[in-house]
Formats: structure tokens, C-alpha cells, sequence
């Protein structure tokens, strides 16, 4: 299984556990393969300015992307425990995403945008969020200010809300000229289309070695703009349109297992505000919740463990009433919300959040099915370790992306890495967790330093490293944490 479709196959776990299913169906489980469905573009040429584009049948098969639709709609109903709660104060038109089953995670079909001026005039982030099983963190995009107009950078979920905010910065700065995909996981290709349908004059340049599995031909589906106009490679994009603004540094790997898989992420130097915008390569994680989860807290207080459904409380308290018990006066679910709503449990959600979303299931959380099944998540004594040692360090890898990912091609994300830090670059701005606002090439750096060991000898890989008690990739986090990332290292 590709690592990033761990969460989703948290997602159908969780289903199962809320329909009382007692055991999970393997063939189930494997189909969520077919949830990231980007095959490899078809006709591929270059032109004599080397800008490539793929063109795609998109002939027929009606019969087939019926097909498709069918199961896309059966998985939606698989989404993890129900949509978190967003927030909505009466505009759910505004933040209706009409595609969300392409890929059904939480927040469900609502979500809300929340854009912020990173660098005056030059760099805008909007965000949304993403999660499973209430364990939710935020999803970025990247406007970068050009010229000629606007160049976005992941492409989020294309609302009414989303789009009228970058409406915004357009009449300011221009049309969206470029939209760029630098990654091949599917979190943020699967908007890639919807947003391509809102800005349609868009160039759309992507990296190359988009994938399937199975490789099931792309006019079937319809994940991907029928038009690349190019890649995402330093020896296309030295001629781009852009190349004097934004320059182009691909890391090219493919991840081990049964079946390989490429691994692509194209870092992007914008030299005008002198920032570096990376997909999953490295993070930056805050010690608060990001503004898009803050702003509607009860993922996090369900984390946190301060928080119950309201529908179940109600649901215990007719219990009550109808064994002739005692009633206690229910109070609003809003009035229960606003009582435990604040920053501290917010930020103990949070901290409880980051562990979850980056190990899995870390060494502090209890391995108790029956505990998890009546109280969830619970976390033993001294699990804040492994999160404070997440906050020493500017910018650190995640544990997901260094156990399943660049572990096993410790040499080539090394080189990459040493590549992109030779770019003057004086802040960070990833696709999840906090932008780092004063990070250099030396902090990016240094989150790499674990595939380097015995005097700077590049590591070999996740088995050797372990074998030979190199410290965990994190100091001070556990190697217990890391566990669960190494079993399915093993079995991938």
C-alpha cells in the first residue's frame, strides 16, 4: 500500500468500527488502490521549446466511468466516522465541494478556507482541512505573485469560498496564469481537475510520473485535465515563461515493495520573496493548531478527550429517561462545546493530534481495542515528550515520509535535499503544518541529517539504520514511536 493511503485505509477501518462491523474485509481494504486513480498520461510529446504536454483520450466509455462513478459514490459512503464539523454560520453553498468523493475524507463535502498574506503583495497561502477518524490537520495551497499574474501551488478544494477568495488576489495581481502540481500523492492531485474546471485558462504543468494502480486507463476516470502543458523538471522549466521568478528542483524516487511506485516532488524556489514551497518533504509543526482546524475545534476536542458526541449524549440521556432514572437537564450541544472550547484543550488536542497524524499510533497510545472502542484514542503517561522533541527542530521530516519514503533511497534524497539548500531561501512553505517563516537552507538541512550517520556516511536504509541503533529520525522522540511505520516498511 502506498504510505499516503494509510489514512484512507483508516478511513474504511473506521467505518467498520461505526457500523459494527466486526472484522474487515481484505478485498475492501485493497480497493482503496483505486481511490488515487492518475494513471500515466497517454501520447506524451515535447515541442521544439521543450514544454511538454500530454494530451488524453478522453473517447467513449460512457459505460465505464459509470462504473467508476458507482464505486467512487459506494466508497463515499465509507468516509471516516461522519464529517467533522465545520463552522458553516448558514453559508453552506459557499463551501460546498461538489467532487469531495473523490477522495472521502474528513471534513466530508463542507469545507471551509481560511487565506492568509504570508509575504506582502507577493505570497498568499489558503488552507483547509484534512483528516480521518477526527485525527485532522490542514492542507495548503501556494499563490505566488508573478509578473505576469498569479502561479498556484497545490490546488485545494475549488468552493465557492475558495474560489472567491483567489477572484480576490486576482483582481489585485492578475489571472491565474500557471497551475502547478508538484507531487504525485493523491491528497493534492485529486483537485488538480476540479480546479483546472474553475480557472480553465490556466496553464497547468504537473510532474511527470503520475500513477495508478491499477493502471486503469485515465479516459475512464476523470482526476486529471485532459491538457498538461508541462513538467515539472529543471531541464523543461529553464525555459518556462516563469523561470526567471521560480525555479525547479525534482526529487525522483520510487518507493520499494510488491509493486513500486514513483515518488516524485518538485521543490520550487520563488525568488522574488526568496521562499521555498515543498509538498511533504519537510514540515514545520506548531505548538497551536493552525487557524483551519482552530476554527472549528471539535476534531480536536474529541482528541483531547474533553469533547463527546452530541448525538450520543442525547441518545444516553432518553436511556435514562426511559428506565424511570433520575434526569439531568441536557444542556445545548453548543453550550456543552463552548464550555470545554478552550486554548488549552485546543492545543492538548492538537499536541495529541500531530502524534496521530505523524506515527500512526505512537509508542503513549494505548494498543487496547476495547479501550479505543469506548474512549478512542487514549494516550498513556509521558506521551508530551515525543511532541515537545516535535518542536526543538525549525523543520523535521515526518516520521511517515522518513520510515515508509526517503529512507529506503537515503542517498538520492540526500542529494536532492543538498541541491535545494544551495537556493538562498529564508522561509519554508509546506503543504501541511505551519509555514516556518524564518528557515533557511541550514534548518532544511539539518532535518536530513538522519540519513547521515557514522561521520556523514548516507544511510543505507530503515532496516540497516535500526539494526545498528541509530537513534530515532526525530531526537528525542521514541524509537517505540516509530513501530507501527516499521511494520508496514516491512510488509509493504
Amino acid at each position: 500500500m502506498h504510505p499516503l493511503n494509510v489514512p484512507v485505509a483508516l478511513a474504511l477501518i473506521a467505518s467498520a468500527q461505526c457500523s459494527g462491523t466486526a472484522s474487515i474485509n481484505v478485498q475492501r481494504l485493497r480497493s482503496l488502490s483505486l481511490l488515487p486513480l492518475i494513471p500515466v498520461t497517454e501520447d506524451t510529446s515535447c515541442n521544439p521549446g521543450r514544454i511538454c504536454h500530454a494530451r488524453v483520450n478522453t473517447g467513449g466509455v460512457r459505460a465505464k466511468r459509470a462504473v467508476f462513478g458507482a464505486l467512487q459514490s459506494r466508497l463515499a459512503v465509507m468516509a471516516a466516522r461522519g464529517p467533522a464539523p465545520v463552522d458553516t454560520a448558514g453559508n453552506d453553498k459557499e463551501l460546498f465541494h461538489s467532487q469531495w468523493r473523490r477522495l472521502p475524507l474528513q471534513p466530508g463535502e463542507f469545507k471551509k478556507t481560511v487565506m492568509e498574506q504570508v509575504v506582502p503583495g507577493s505570497v498568499y497561502t489558503f488552507e483547509q482541512q484534512l483528516g480521518v477518524f477526527d485525527v485532522v490537520v490542514n492542507i495548503r495551497m501556494t499563490a505566488l505573485v508573478l509578473k505576469e499574474g498569479l502561479m498556484l501551488v497545490n490546488p485545494i478544494a475549488p468552493t465557492p469560498e475558495c474560489v472567491g477568495l483567489v477572484q480576490a488576489i486576482e483582481r489585485k495581481h492578475g489571472p491565474i496564469k500557471y497551475l502547478l502540481l508538484p507531487t504525485t500523492q493523491v491528497e493534492h492531485k485529486v483537485n488538480l481537475a476540479p480546479f483546472v474546471d474553475a480557472f480553465p485558462h490556466a496553464e497547468v504543468w504537473s510532474v511527470r510520473r503520475q500513477w495508478s494502480f491499477p493502471p486503469i486507463p485515465l479516459s475512464w476516470i476523470q482526476f486529471f485535465p485532459n491538457k498538461i502543458d508541462g513538467y515539472l523538471e529543471p531541464e523543461i522549466t529553464q525555459y518556462a515563461p516563469f523561470s526567471a521568478e521560480v525555479e525547479v528542483k525534482l526529487l525522483d524516487i520510487s518507493l520499494p515493495g510488491t509493486i513500486p511506485t514513483p515518488f516524485q516532488e518538485a521543490a520550487l524556489y520563488h525568488k522574488p520573496s526568496r521562499s521555498l514551497l515543498v509538498t511533504d518533504a519537510v514540515i514545520s509543526v506548531p505548538r497551536s493548531p493552525p487557524k483551519i482546524i482552530e476554527n472549528s475545534p471539535q476534531s480536536l476536542l474529541k482528541i483531547a478527550g474533553v469533547w463527546n458526541d452530541p448525538d450520543k449524549a442525547e441518545k444516553d440521556e432518553k436511556e435514562k429517561k426511559y428506565q424511570g432514572q433520575r434526569q439531568i437537564p441536557m444542556q445545548s450541544a453548543a453550550a456543552a462545546l463552548n464550555k470545554v472550547n478552550t486554548k488549552q484543550n485546543r492545543n492538548l488536542g492538537w499536541a495529541k493530534t500531530v502524534l496521530l497524524a505523524l506515527f500512526l499510533s505512537p509508542a503513549s497510545v494505548s494498543k487496547d481495542l476495547k479501550r479505543f472502542a469506548q474512549s478512542g484514542f487514549v494516550f498513556e503517561e509521558g506521551w508530551e515528550n515525543s511532541f515537545e522533541a516535535l518542536l526543538k527542530k525549525v523543520l523535521v521530516v515526518s516520521p511517515l515520509v522518513s520510515e515508509l519514503v526517503f529512507k529506503p533511497q537515503g542517498a538520492k534524497v540526500l542529494e536532492w535535499a543538498e541541491d535545494v539548500a544551495t537556493w538562498s531561501f529564508q522561509r519554508v512553505i509546506p503543504a501541511h503544518f505551519a509555514v516556518a517563516r524564518r528557515a533557511g537552507p541550514k534548518n532544511f538541512l539539518e532535518a536530513f541529517e538522519f540519513l547521515r550517520k557514522n561521520g556523514g556516511e548516507v544511510s543505507a536504509g530503515a532496516k540497516s539504520n535500526f539494526a545498528a541503533g541509530a537513534m530515532p529520525t526525530i531526537p528525542g522522540t521514541l524509537k517505540e514511536d516509530y513501530d507501527v511505520l516499521s511494520t508496514i516498511a516491512r510488509i509493504a
